[in-house]
């Protein structure tokens, strides 16, 4: 007789392979009817008790943290989407995910929970960094507890980290330059910025990118002072405001965090002329429509998707001590216009 299998038994029983592998190894969340149908599909096929073939090795369980940022964004919540999908990135290790929401604004939030996170509990943990005084210390005092640590979005490459999972940001920037320069034809004026936090390693990345293109290649176009916005509606839609009625001359707009729910409503409210240049970072469904309407010219984005899974993998390669595969935990920087929206 050939040996039996998981399948045998999930057939007879009408469940799941997975279901029944829960019942062999005794996990929680199964009902006891199917417990006993797994049961009578064993008698029934006449293996008389649980064979030792059906009993194959549990996967090892991970368990890892997620530090993301506590903002109502459309990126943040889909990043915190992203990571609950992102145990799927991987299929010889059990994957627990925690996410923890919390604030940016000064790092203190983040060195408070990054120093409580136990290496009794958790096995490592991606988090977004703010580059302030304390944040690079905690990193590398959780390193030294053998926690593994990535980076997400944004970095502090001289902390102890093991990796970073995102996009080329000073390149991002000087992409956003480069089409804010030939969208304008040689207009001249000014350009506003709007910045989430000057402490945010992405952020300030991205305004160096933006800053070099424009003062190499276009010199008739002039940023305005930054004005940051903390990436929060309400203070993002001030600031357009406050540029579009205060402004002479006014070009274009480049926002290079988040918030830009606020930054539309300012844009539709003032009935902004498609004369002004306008390019935003991550794509939503508010600024998928914005892109279509032409009230904005240009999204610079990643992929939530991408970045947390290449976290989930890089952390259990980390955990297990093999080989990352770069090429596959590369992160894109895509560009969108109205053509050629997914």
């Amino acid at each position: 007789m050939a040996k039996p299998t998981l399948r045998d038994v999930a057939e007879r029983a009408g469940l799941s392979t997975a279901t029944v592998d829960r019942v062999l190894h005794e996990r929680g969340g199964i009902s006891e009817r199917a417990r006993q149908k797994v049961r009578e599909a064993i008698h029934e096929l006449n293996f008389g008790k649980i064979p030792d073939s059906l009993a194959e090795r549990p996967k090892p369980v991970m368990r890892f943290a997620f530090l993301l940022p506590h903002l109502h964004t459309s990126f943040a919540d889909e990043m915190v989407q992203s990571a609950l999908a992102a145990p799927a990135a991987v299929d010889d290790v059990d994957v627990k995910i925690e996410i923890i929401r919390i604030d940016l604004v000064d790092g203190t939030e983040l060195i408070r929970e990054l120093d409580g996170i136990s290496t009794d509990i958790f096995d490592g943990v991606a988090l977004f960094a703010v580059d302030v005084p304390g944040v690079r210390s905690a990193i590398d005092r959780a390193v030294s507890r053998n926690l593994k640590v990535v980076t997400l979005v944004a970095d502090i490459p001289t902390s102890m980290r093991h990796h970073f999972v995102g996009i080329d940001n000073m390149a991002a920037g000087r992409v956003a330059g480069t089409l804010m320069g030939r969208f304008a034809a040689n207009r001249s004026g000014h350009i506003g910025i709007i910045i989430g936090s000057h402490r945010q390693r992405d952020h300030i990345d991205r305004r160096l990118g933006f800053e070099q293109v424009l003062q190499s290649t276009f010199p008739n176009l002039h940023m305005l002072p930054i004005e940051e916005g903390a990436s929060r509606h309400e203070k993002n839609r001030a600031i357009t405001e406050n540029f579009l009625q205060n402004k002479s001359n006014l070009v274009g707009i480049y926002s290079i965090a988040a918030g830009n729910s606020g930054i539309l409503d300012a844009l539709y409210d003032n009935a902004v002329n498609e004369e002004l240049i306008v390019i935003l970072h991550e794509l939503s469904d508010p600024v998928r429509r914005a892109l279509q309407d032409g009230t904005i010219d240009a999204v610079i984005s990643q992929n939530t998707g991408h970045i947390a899974r290449s976290a989930v993998r890089v952390l259990r390669a980390h955990c297990k001590g093999v080989q990352i595969v770069h090429a596959l935990e590369q992160i894109g920087t895509d560009i969108y216009l109205a053509d050629n929206l997914p």
